[in-house]
Parts: structure tokens; sequence; C-alpha cells
């Protein structure tokens, strides 16, 4: 039964933090701005995986430099392509790339991560009982 509320309780943060992340996209997608940036390099992940650098400038002509949070084997943009970056006004750690691949698959998985470890969380404290 512990290891049962153990696979809930992690599921749910796992939960939390996927639709925390789907409305904060929500959320730049309504309110935020959209700034132009070049990607500048590949950063090399555990795994094999690159994830793109971009370095964008916001309304106030303050260069900010963004790292993709997904990765792959081959990445999403290559060096030189110009990306489009949205954030929220005065704050640019918001920023993030604003492409729909990059960002829906990696908080799908997040989700179904999230959804995988309650399900059987709950499976376990059913059979249980």
């Amino acid at each position: 039964m512990v290891l049962a509320v153990i696979l809930v309780l992690i599921g749910a943060g796992v939960l939390y933090k996927g639709v925390r992340e789907i409305m904060h996209l929500k959320k730049l997608r309504t309110e935020g701005r959209q700034a132009w940036g070049r990607v500048t390099g590949h950063q090399r992940r555990e795994g094999g995986g690159r994830a793109v650098i971009v370095n964008w400038t916001d309304d106030y002509g303050a260069t900010h430099e963004i790292v993709s949070t997904l990765s792959a084997g081959r990445p999403t943009f290559g060096i030189g392509e110009a990306v489009s970056v949205r954030y929220l006004a005065g704050d640019p750690r918001s920023a993030t790339i604003d492409e729909r691949r990059e960002n829906v698959r990696s908080n799908i998985l997040v989700v179904v991560i999230g959804f995988g470890f309650a399900a059987a969380g709950i499976a376990l404290a059913v059979q249980e009982v």
C-alpha cells in the first residue's frame, strides 16, 4: 500500500508540473510578446541528444540566450535559422521557443508519464484491497 501511495504522489507531482507548463505556454500565446532570434549552436545532452541554443533580443534591445527544453539526435532547427521566441513583458526568463512541435511534444510526454504513475499507483492500491 505504501508503494501505491508513493506512485500516486509521484504521478500527481509530475501531472502538476505538466499542467503548469501547459498553462504557462497558453499564457505566453495569449499575453506574451513575440521576438525573433537566431540559432547559434546546439548543446549536447546526455544520451547524445542535442538541444537548440537561440540568441534573441527583447523589446528593450537586450540580448538573451535560451536553450531548448527538447533535445534530439537531429535538432529541430539548424544553426543560423531564424526562430520565433515568446516571452512575458519584463520577464525574459519566461521565454520559450515558439514552436508547437517543440512545446507540445515535451509537455504531452510529461502529462502521460504523470498519468502513468498515478494509474499504476491506483491499480496497485485497488489490487491490494
